[in-house]
């Protein structure tokens, strides 16, 4: 029994510990970076001017669904939106029969304000790791293990795309960038 509840409690201390080290705080005062060029205005912003691009009308379990992640295993429990540390997650937890199956969990999280230079190294390093011609940097760890894949958004934001819970750190960056290249960052505004 104490094995079953350390499988099931287990990624999800896991996802909180990864989420949590890819927070990061910079002080100062916000100010407009003075532009010398003006957007066209018949398009859209966020293509005439990829540094403005923004995650703002984003939604999270729009950028990963229960379609998405169904080729990953079996069964999930149903999306779990939340806020956590200024991100704005959606997750699915993969439903196990027995204490011997990986308690995966799959996740994306929209961080407005965190720029893609913030993402943290959680143990395995930070490395740059484009993903469909898009800026984005992969961070892991061993323990808690999982692996985040970080899509730059603008100049300003990104989406992270997360794997834990699994039963090797090559499966879940394996998973990660998987979720990242096909599912996740052809959803995203350019820039």
């Amino acid at each position: 029994m104490m094995k079953l509840l350390a499988r099931a409690v287990l990624p999800l201390v896991a996802g909180a510990f990864l989420l949590a080290g890819c927070t990061s705080t910079q002080l100062g005062t916000a100010s407009p970076v003075k532009s010398d060029t003006a957007a066209p205005s018949s398009e859209n912003p966020s293509s005439a001017d990829p540094g403005s691009a923004s995650t703002a009308a984003l939604e999270p379990c729009t950028l990963l669904t229960a379609a998405d992640v169904s080729g990953y295993a079996s069964s999930f429990e149903p999306a779990e939106e939340k806020k956590l540390g200024g991100a704005r997650i959606c997750r699915f937890q993969h439903k196990t029969a027995s204490a011997t199956e990986e308690g995966m969990i799959l996740s994306v999280a929209i961080r407005d304000n965190a720029p893609l230079d913030s993402v943290n190294d959680t143990g395995n390093g930070v490395k740059d790791l484009p993903v469909n011609g898009r800026p984005a940097k992969e961070a892991s760890s061993d323990a808690p293990l999982g692996c985040t894949v970080a899509l730059g958004v603008g100049d300003k934001s990104r989406v992270d795309v997360n794997a834990t819970g699994l039963n090797t750190v090559d499966k879940a960056c394996q998973i990660a960038e998987d979720m990242a290249t096909k599912i996740v960052e052809p959803k995203l505004p350019k820039g």
